[in-house]
């Protein structure tokens, strides 16, 4: 009998997951009908990139969150992506990727199992996991989240790219910090509930990411 409990259990679960993915890939392929956030991504002044932030109409209680960004700094060049998909404001799956130069530098999957339970894949080349681990605790925000809303009273987001959550403090405000689990600290400022820089550290530089209020539908 607890067999079957099991299996309902676990069948419920991989449906709810399935179709969260579903959902994530059908708004990937749909976002050019999302609004789009557009960031200019800057380093000693200098443009060096682009982010951008697709707010997808949620359904059916599913909630997709994607976050794109391209560069270009001294000799590399690079592309990062980070989608999330929740299902009643709980993280169902994640995925982060991070091209450096063409060729996949890490990439990051976190998804959910039976028992609310993350299992979080890394990987340094395709389709080759180098680490697993897993998470006992639930996830309701990212750091991606950060980019769709005002912390407010957040006290932590999980990294989708270290696959470890990240404490958040009100500095004043309107502007956040958030340590990292490399130890560096971001800074998030917003206006009117909706983020417009943020501060950051590349390889001993400053990034400073930017709403391109201009670009922004």
């Amino acid at each position: 009998m607890k067999k079957s409990r099991d299996m309902k259990s676990d069948l419920r679960q991989l449906s709810r997951f399935t179709f969260a993915l579903w959902v994530g890939m059908t708004a990937t392929i749909h976002c050019g009908f999302a609004q789009t956030d557009v960031y200019n991504v800057s380093v000693a002044g200098k443009t060096v990139g682009s982010l951008r932030v697709y707010r997808i109409q949620p359904k059916n209680d599913i909630r997709v969150q994607r976050v794109e960004s391209e560069f270009k700094f001294l000799f590399h060049s690079g592309k990062f992506s980070s989608q999330s998909s929740f299902e009643g404001g709980k993280l169902v799956s994640s995925v982060s990727t991070h091209y450096v130069n063409g060729d996949l530098k890490e990439k990051t999957r976190t998804d959910i199992k039976a028992g609310h339970v993350y299992e979080v894949l890394f990987s340094e080349k395709k389709d080759h996991v180098t680490q697993t681990k897993r998470l006992n605790y639930p996830i309701h925000n990212t750091v991606s989240t950060l980019f769709y809303q005002e912390p407010g009273e957040m006290r932590e987001v999980y990294s989708e790219r270290f696959g470890q959550m990240c404490s958040v403090k009100k500095l004043s405000e309107q502007r956040y910090q958030v340590t990292l689990p490399d130890g560096k600290q971001n800074l998030y400022s917003y206006r009117s509930g909706r983020c417009t820089e943020v501060e950051a550290d590349l390889a001993g530089f400053k990034l400073r990411i930017v709403l391109n209020e201009n670009r922004a539908n």
